[in-house]
């Protein structure tokens, strides 16, 4: 089990001053500086889930912009192909509109009109994408970082390029004669179907950052190219291609130094809840992999019980704070440990 911390709910420990005034407890400064020091290793792997990509929303004065939340993307499909009960289950009603609306096919068109559209970037993807250069900067960047992403939109992506920080990008492939393989898109463009995962070397984690995205992309050069893990079929699909473990194993899709990185590193969830099966699944294989080498964090604001329990019973700290005021703290513990 990755970590030796239980789920901390709710802080209650000495309060610290931080520049700029944010006030931060001890105990998550001593996480910031753990977090930096992981950075400039390489060994951070931040994963972000759906609440990455409405990081801000509730600050927004005017009308919101960014992608919606899973529920009302199941509201807007499901009203779109008049659906007669209305559901906000994103996968029952895609798994509906999939099975009596025509198939996929109108389902992917109907989800591209959504996500091929210029998103504004969040103060959360600026972040993450400054953050080896900032390191760079400071001389003590060893290896770039990997970046995994459950999310449709392309705010990831943006935001690297906007950073002028090259990567490689690695997104599953949900149906076709490729599905369940992932495709690789480099910096310049190529595009290389990863057949032979295991000895698949034109992605390393060592040699530039690379963003995983696992379920799937909305490709805004070709809407006939989009890929999308979201009906229960879907689901179903990559559960049940069963690697070597006999379960869900990345191991057998991803390539060998992506998943060199993946079991050796510390995993910060951005966004995330473990009602999502799915990413409970895929973790089952990390966490034993990882064999307790290293603290998982998760940033979630009044984390249900039960959810609590399922993170800590991981060994995975919960720290209760809105993300917009982590994404602060984060910010600007960067000097008190780049000073040293």
């Amino acid at each position: 089990m990755p970590g030796t911390g239980g789920a901390a709910a709710a802080m209650s420990v000495p309060q610290v001053e931080e520049p700029g005034g944010t006030a931060v407890s001890e105990e998550l400064a001593s996480h910031f500086e753990a977090l930096w020091r992981g950075f400039a290793y390489g060994i951070v792997t931040p994963v972000l889930g759906a609440g990455a990509s409405l990081y801000g929303r509730n600050d927004t004065d005017g009308p919101w912009n960014g992608p919606p939340s899973s529920s009302e993307l199941a509201e807007l499909l499901a009203k779109d192909f008049k659906m007669s009960q209305s559901s906000n289950n994103l996968l029952e009603v895609a798994q509906w509109v999939a099975t009596l609306k025509g198939g996929s096919g109108p389902l992917y068109f109907a989800l591209h009109e959504l996500f091929d559209r210029d998103i504004p970037m969040t103060h959360l993807h600026e972040l993450l994408a400054a953050i080896p250069n900032r390191i760079r900067e400071a001389s003590r960047l060893r290896y770039p970082p990997l970046f995994v992403t459950t999310n449709y939109d392309d705010l990831l992506e943006q935001a690297l390029t906007a950073a002028n920080e090259p990567f490689d990008l690695l997104a599953y492939v949900a149906e076709g004669n490729d599905r369940g393989l992932f495709r690789h898109v480099a910096p310049n463009g190529d595009v290389t179907l990863v057949e032979d995962p295991q000895h698949y070397d034109a992605v390393n984690p060592d040699v530039q950052a690379v963003v995983v995205k696992l379920h799937g992309f909305v490709n805004k050069e070709d809407p006939f190219d989009d890929s999308y893990v979201i009906t229960e079929d879907h689901y179903i699909e990559y559960l049940g291609r069963a690697g070597r473990s006999g379960r869900a194993d990345l191991r057998d899709r991803l390539p060998t130094h992506v998943m060199g990185r993946l079991t050796s590193c510390h995993f910060l969830f951005l966004g995330y809840s473990l009602r999502d099966w799915n990413l409970r699944s895929i973790l089952y294989d990390l966490f034993d992999s990882n064999k307790g080498r290293f603290d998982w964090w998760s940033i979630q604001r009044e984390c249900p019980e039960v959810e609590q329990k399922s993170w800590s019973a991981h060994g995975v700290q919960i720290f209760d704070i809105p993300l917009e005021q982590y994404v602060q703290g984060l910010n600007e513990s960067f000097d008190l440990f780049f000073s040293e």
